[in-house]
C-alpha cells in the first residue's frame, strides 16, 4: 500500500445508507436487552454469600455489556459530525485493557500476548473508541490461531506520530478479501461476521488524525499511525 493511499482522503463511513440503516436498527434492537442484563448482572455482583464461580461469571457479563454500551455508541456517532473530546491517554494501559477485553470474549487456548510499548507514551484519545481498535485487531488474530501462537504489539516513534504493529502468527489475510478489507460487510471464515469491525476500526483511528493499514507478514500485520499531539 502506498503513502498517498494511506493518509490520503476518504470517504466517511456514514455516507453509506446501508450502514447507517444497519447501525440505527442495531442501536435500536439492542439498547434496552443490553440494558436489562447490565442490570442483572450488577445484581447478581451484589448478592451476599453467592458461589465464586457465580460472581465471577456475573463480573464477566457486567464486564461484556459495558463493551457492548461501547459499540452501540460508537455506531450512533456514524450520524454525528463531532467526536467525543480526546483525553491524555497512556497508550500501554490503553492496550493491556483492550487485551484484558479480547481475551474475555474469544476463549483462546495457548495463545501469548507479547507486548512491547513503552509506559511512558501519552498520546490525545478518545479512550473507549480507540481501545476498541485494539479489541477488533487482537479479537481477530485470536480467532485465527485456534491451536495456539502469538501476538506481537509493538510501538515505535516517527515524525510526529507513533506507529503500533500488531502481528499474529495465524494464517494471514485471505487473498480474497486482502484488496477489500476495510470495506464495509467485507469478511471470511466468520459465520456470524457482519464485516464492520476493520471498517469501524480504520474510520476511528483515522477520526484521530492517524491511519491503520495491512503489511505483508507470514500471518497479520496491521499498522497503526498516531498522532502525537
Amino acid at each position: 500500500m502506498t503513502e498517498t493511499s494511506r493518509i490520503g482522503p476518504h470517504k466517511p463511513l456514514r455516507d453509506a445508507t446501508a450502514v447507517g440503516w444497519l447501525c440505527a436498527s442495531i442501536v435500536h434492537d439492542f439498547r434496552n436487552p443490553v440494558s436489562a442484563i447490565h442490570a442483572a448482572a450488577e445484581m447478581l455482583q451484589g448478592i451476599e454469600h453467592a458461589p465464586t464461580i457465580v460472581k465471577r461469571l456475573a463480573v464477566n457479563i457486567h464486564r461484556a455489556t459495558c463493551r457492548m454500551r461501547d459499540m452501540l455508541a460508537e455506531f450512533t456517532s456514524l450520524g454525528h459530525e463531532n467526536m467525543t473530546p480526546t483525553e491524555d491517554c497512556n497508550l500501554r494501559d490503553l492496550i493491556v485493557a483492550a487485551t484484558q477485553a479480547a481475551l474475555a470474549e474469544v476463549e483462546s487456548h495457548n495463545v501469548r500476548i507479547r507486548i512491547d510499548v513503552s509506559s511512558e507514551i501519552e498520546l490525545p484519545m478518545v479512550r473507549q473508541r480507540m481501545e476498541r481498535v485494539f479489541v477488533n485487531l487482537l479479537t481477530n488474530s485470536l480467532e485465527a490461531m485456534p491451536s495456539g501462537g502469538e501476538v506481537r504489539i509493538a510501538a515505535r516513534g516517527a515524525t510526529g506520530c507513533i506507529l503500533v504493529e500488531v502481528e499474529d502468527t495465524g494464517s494471514g489475510i485471505p487473498p480474497a478479501i486482502r484488496d477489500r478489507l476495510f470495506e464495509p460487510f467485507v469478511t471470511a471464515g466468520k459465520e456470524d461476521g457482519l464485516g464492520l469491525g476493520l471498517a469501524l476500526s480504520r474510520r476511528t483511528v483515522r477520526d484521530h488524525g492517524g491511519d491503520l493499514w495491512t503489511e505483508p507478514a507470514s500471518g497479520a500485520r496491521f499498522v497503526l499511525r498516531l498522532r502525537d499531539g
